[in-house]
């Protein structure tokens, strides 16, 4: 899925490449992303009537109850929280500052309602989605059928932190994207679906965006408040 996601993502990035250049643009990274997510889930479709029972409920535990609303808040809470716990240790070794990923720079950059809107679409409904189907959804059911409940919750946070190292600049964000995976397997096998997951998943990245684009001064406070600068290098790349 991951593979098929990338696939076209680079098809439609040198296609954009070669109309408007290869400086990279806002419009370039979204597309791209937009693009990687939406093809991750059709080749989760495809799977599922292939080779499942063409029920996304059955195949990956795929649920999204109204009375998990509160997976949102409490997924902006997770946020913060994993960025303030974690900062200690990316002060510790990074102390230049810790890189930025493009995808960062580029949600900073999101001034037009058209760019905020796609930013929104893929990193806070696409990108949470994909990622519970894949990593909750098919790897964490796998993980069960051949180790014990625990391991196989630590295991699939290990592999969901790993996996974003394909863009090496991810790498001072590793512990804080295992915490958060550590909640979100929690959250899976206690529901026994997806639901909480999912709105956990979209509270911790709508908390990411608002605050890259629209909350300057929050961070700033959250800085003091917890004495250490990298809180908000932290909350900007837990993506």
């Amino acid at each position: 899925m991951l593979g098929a996601g990338v696939l076209a993502a680079g098809v439609v990035g040198l296609a954009i490449i070669a109309i408007q250049g290869p400086e990279l643009t806002t419009t370039l990274l979204l597309w791209s992303v937009l693009v990687q997510q939406i093809a991750s889930l059709l080749a989760m479709v495809y799977l599922s009537r292939t080779r499942g029972t063409g029920s996304f409920l059955t195949d990956f535990g795929f649920a999204l109850k109204l009375q998990h609303w509160w997976g949102i808040p409490a997924g902006a809470a997770l946020q913060i929280g994993v960025a303030i716990v974690t900062a200690p240790l990316i002060q510790l070794l990074f102390p230049d500052g810790p890189p930025e990923q493009p995808i960062i720079s580029v949600t900073k950059e999101s001034q037009t309602f058209v760019e905020i809107a796609l930013l929104l679409v893929a990193l806070v409904i696409l990108a949470p989605l994909t990622e519970e189907l894949i990593f909750r959804g098919i790897l964490l059911s796998r993980l069960l059928r051949s180790m014990a409940l625990w391991w196989a919750i630590i295991t699939q946070a290990a592999v969901f932190a790993l996996i974003h190292l394909s863009d090496p600049e991810a790498i001072a964000v590793l512990p804080g994207l295992f915490l958060i995976a550590l909640v979100l397997g929690y959250a899976a096998l206690k529901t026994g679906n997806l639901s909480l997951p999912l709105t956990l998943h979209a509270g911790v990245n709508l908390t990411a965006v608002l605050l890259l684009l629209f909350g300057g001064p929050l961070l700033e406070w959250l800085d003091e408040m917890a004495g250490l600068e990298p809180v908000e290098s932290v909350i900007r790349l837990l993506l």
